[in-house]
C-alpha cells in the first residue's frame, strides 16, 4: 500500500480540488491490534495481489483514532462509526462518501467492492460539469427571488445525491439552507404584513360604522324636527293627538 505519509483524515478531505483520483482513508486505533479485522485488513486485504492493484487507482490515507483533533473527531461521528472496530472510508475524488467498511472481508470478493467504488466515483466526476451548471441555474432563480424554480431544480439534484460528487453536494446543501433561511425571514414578514392588513380592516371598518353612526344621528335629528313640526300642525286643527 502506497499510503501518504504523515497525512491522515484531514489531509484527505481538504486536498485541493480538482483531483482525479478517489480516496480512501484507513481508520484505526492502537487498542485494536488484536481486532481481527484489523488483521484482516492489514495482513489480507492491503497485501493481497489484485487489491493492490485497485489500491493503486486510489490515494491511500491513514490515520490512528487517538490522533484526530476535535474537528476531525467531528467529521468522523458523521459517518456513523463503531467505536470497537477499524474503518475504511472511501470518497470520490472531492470527498463524498462512497463506501465504509468496518467488517472483515474476503479480499477476492472486496476487490468488486473497490472496482464499483471506483466506478461511482468516475460517474461523478464526469458529471460534475453538468451538476454545476444545474446549480449554476438554481443560483440564478435565487438571486432573482424564483425561490420556487430554484427549489424544484436543487430537490432534483438531492434525487440524484448518489451521483454528485462531495463538494457538489456540500453546494446544493448550502443553497437548500439559505432558502429555508430565506423562507423563514418571509414567514415572519408575512405573519407581521397579515397583522398589519388586519389592523389596517379593521380601521377602515371602524370608520364606515361611524360614518353610519353620523347618518343615523343626522336622521335621528330630522325625525324629531319632523315631529315636532306635525304636532304644531295638528294641533293648529284642534287635534290633540295621543302621547
Amino acid at each position: 500500500m502506497n499510503w501518504r505519509k504523515d497525512q491522515g483524515l484531514y489531509d484527505a478531505l481538504h486536498r485541493e480540488r480538482g483531483s482525479m483520483q478517489p480516496i480512501v482513508v484507513f481508520l484505526y486505533s492502537s487498542k485494536m491490534a488484536k481486532d481481527c479485522c484489523c488483521a484482516n485488513f492489514e495482513r489480507a486485504l492491503f497485501r493481497d495481489k489484485y487489491a493492490s492493484e485497485q489500491f493503486k487507482l486510489w490515494s491511500c490515507y491513514r490515520q490512528l483514532v487517538e490522533t484526530l483533533n476535535e474537528d476531525e473527531k467531528a467529521l468522523v461521528n458523521g459517518y456513523d462509526l463503531r467505536d470497537d472496530k477499524p474503518a475504511l472510508l472511501f470518497f470520490d475524488s472531492e470527498g463524498g462518501l462512497l463506501h465504509k467498511q468496518q467488517l472483515c472481508v474476503d479480499p477476492p470478493k472486496f476487490v468488486k467492492v473497490l472496482k464499483s467504488s471506483k466506478k461511482l466515483s468516475d460517474l461523478r466526476l464526469r458529471l460534475r460539469d453538468s451538476h454545476l451548471a444545474q446549480r449554476k441555474s438554481a443560483r440564478g432563480h435565487i438571486e432573482a427571488g424564483r425561490y420556487g424554480r430554484a427549489i424544484r431544480v436543487l430537490d432534483s439534484m438531492v434525487k440524484n445525491k448518489k451521483v454528485m460528487s462531495g463538494y457538489i453536494v456540500e453546494l446544493v446543501t448550502q443553497d437548500m439552507r439559505e432558502i429555508e433561511q430565506k423562507a423563514s425571514t418571509l414567514l415572519v414578514e408575512a405573519a407581521a404584513l397579515h397583522q398589519d392588513r388586519r389592523l389596517l380592516d379593521s380601521y377602515r371598518l371602524y370608520q364606515e360604522i361611524e360614518k353610519e353612526f353620523a347618518k343615523l344621528e343626522d336622521l335621528s335629528k330630522q325625525a324629531s324636527k319632523h315631529r315636532k313640526e306635525l304636532l304644531t300642525k295638528l294641533r293648529g286643527l284642534g287635534i290633540q293627538p295621543r302621547r
